[in-house]
């Protein structure tokens, strides 16, 4: 298992923030996915399940955990092939600047040699996550990228 977590101080509301974690247009865009599918309730509410679509046959079946507007937002992600990651979002304001820590524990998919292959390239799966956290940053402060 891989844990990794990614903060910043932006110059957003939090709720504007929280946001990029509830509307399913704006978090497909910044977690650069495919699409996302079979919304249960809304995004915003702990129990709502929906389908994350990556690419191709990468589909992880998503719960909200929790959902505490607009300081928290927590999501488990079961994939294919024993794929899965938890995922939670803290979301403090102060003085109009936002901290927002995303902290993701996750698992590769193909047991050991799943675990051999990140452990090879996990700088690479980390690139990936800095520009997706990127994006939704540019996506909440635009007048900041």
């Amino acid at each position: 298992m891989g844990r990794f977590v990614l903060s910043r101080d932006i110059a957003a509301p939090a709720a504007r923030i929280f946001r990029a974690f509830t509307d399913a247009e704006v978090a497909r865009d910044w977690m650069d996915a495919t699409g996302i599918r079979d919304l249960s309730g809304r995004l915003d509410r702990a129990g709502t399940h929906y389908t994350l679509v990556i690419f191709g046959p990468w589909r992880f079946r998503s719960t909200v955990v929790r959902s505490e507007p607009p300081t928290l937002h927590e999501t488990v992600h079961k994939g294919p092939l024993g794929a899965s990651a938890h995922q939670v979002a803290t979301l403090t304001e102060h003085d109009g600047v936002t901290r927002l820590e995303l902290e993701t524990e996750y698992t590769m998919p193909l047991g050991a040699l799943g675990r051999w292959l990140d452990s090879r390239w996990f700088e690479a799966t980390r690139g990936a996550t800095s520009r997706e956290f990127e994006r939704l940053i540019e996506l909440v402060a635009p007048s900041l990228a």
